[in-house]
């Protein structure tokens, strides 16, 4: 434990107790599952700062003092604004950083994947914007991961920026992602406030894992709106342009859509469909396809595989795929039988080795071959 006169950084693991129970009542344990929490309970979190219209504006605070827990994901930080429409943070009393052995904070960043080096030409990669949070992004990568994979196609998902949370990871490796991977995984736990620099080479090493990781098909989350500082600097980046071919927009209502669209276009992007929140109504989905002159597509329009190809322009991908499928399996013999030990959640067979063990005993997420495992 490490205490006293210290300032926290982003990313740094800090040791805090409940004060008293606010909008967060919940945290993202590592397998997933949503915690319930109590005044008194002691937490493992991770400071970090937090740009969330829908919630809260928020910083790492100068020191150990009295602070905030700003989203389930795990993480701590001093809230400077809240939208009014929710409740006041759960407020924390940090005890101390976790350090090593030699008194050195952890940070998340010790724990992150190594960059690599495209191995293989980076495949057709799709960008999803939005207006702002909760616009409809994570669905929209959703329905196109689930309906993609489901005939055949490998793809390869990540959210680029934001603040840490499970739910988009577990999501779309779930739907059937070959790989999924966040900005936590590169060693960030908010990419809000982080230097462009740190943002522009994280984006970048994200897209060279997926790739590597034989991804036929990369899909990126780019959260937040627009106009948030880093979306915004982004891009009009020199790497966001040239490791993206393409965006789609997600909007409310058809007004965010012909503004989304309009501003992407001045950028040079080439904005392939609109989609989002708005798609739940007829007269806005009509709305904004005569003011934008692009396909407007629902959840279920992007879940249906061929004409998400067609969309994206992997048309030759989907065909590669079913032609994969359609090729006679492959007779094996079947193993003989051994007897198997319970081992916690898993069953393995004394002769093979058992799972790979991450943080608390659950196992570790996949990793692109040669890297350190991901914490």
């Amino acid at each position: 434990m490490i205490s006293g006169a210290v300032r926290p950084r982003s990313g740094d693991l800090v040791l805090a107790r409940i004060v008293q129970l606010g909008h967060h009542r919940h945290i993202e344990q590592p397998n997933g599952r949503r915690a319930v929490l109590h005044d008194d309970d002691e937490i493992i979190v991770t400071y970090g700062d937090r740009y969330a219209t829908d919630q809260y504006e928020s910083r790492v605070p100068a020191t150990l003092g009295d602070t905030q827990f700003v989203a389930s994901g795990g993480i701590a930080s001093q809230v400077l604004s809240r939208n009014m429409a929710i409740r006041r943070a759960t407020e924390i009393e940090p005890i101390g950083l976790l350090g090593d052995a030699k008194g050195r904070p952890l940070n998340i960043l010790d724990f992150s994947l190594q960059p690599v080096a495209p191995e293989v030409p980076r495949p057709r990669t799709v960008a999803v914007l939005g207006t702002a949070m909760s616009s409809g992004k994570t669905t929209t990568i959703h329905s196109l991961v689930h309906g993609l994979s489901k005939a055949g196609v490998s793809v390869g998902a990540t959210k680029a920026t934001g603040t840490g949370s499970g739910n988009d990871y577990w999501c779309m490796l779930d739907a059937g992602a070959h790989m999924m991977l966040d900005f936590t995984d590169v060693g960030l736990a908010s990419t809000y406030r982080q230097p462009m620099d740190v943002v522009e080479a994280k984006f970048a090493e994200l897209i060279n894992h997926l790739t590597n990781s034989g991804a036929a098909f990369n899909l990126v989350e780019v959260a937040d709106g627009i106009y948030q500082d880093e979306t915004s600097r982004l891009l009009e980046s020199s790497v966001f342009r040239s490791m993206v071919d393409a965006v789609i927009f997600a909007a409310p209502d058809s007004m965010g859509a012909v503004a989304g669209v309009s501003h992407l276009k001045n950028l040079g992007h080439s904005v392939l469909a609109v989609t989002g929140l708005l798609t739940r109504s007829p007269l806005a989905i009509r709305e904004a396809a005569a003011a934008t002159g692009l396909p407007v597509l629902t959840r279920e329009e992007l879940t249906d595989a061929v004409r998400a190809a067609s969309l994206l322009g992997i048309r030759d991908i989907l065909a590669a795929a079913a032609e994969d499928e359609a090729q006679p399996a492959v007779e094996v013999q079947e193993a003989p039988v051994t007897s198997e030990v319970l081992i916690g959640p898993f069953t393995a067979s004394p002769e093979q080795p058992q799972p790979r063990r991450g943080l608390f005993g659950f196992p570790r997420p996949a990793t692109p071959s040669g890297s350190p495992d991901a914490w």
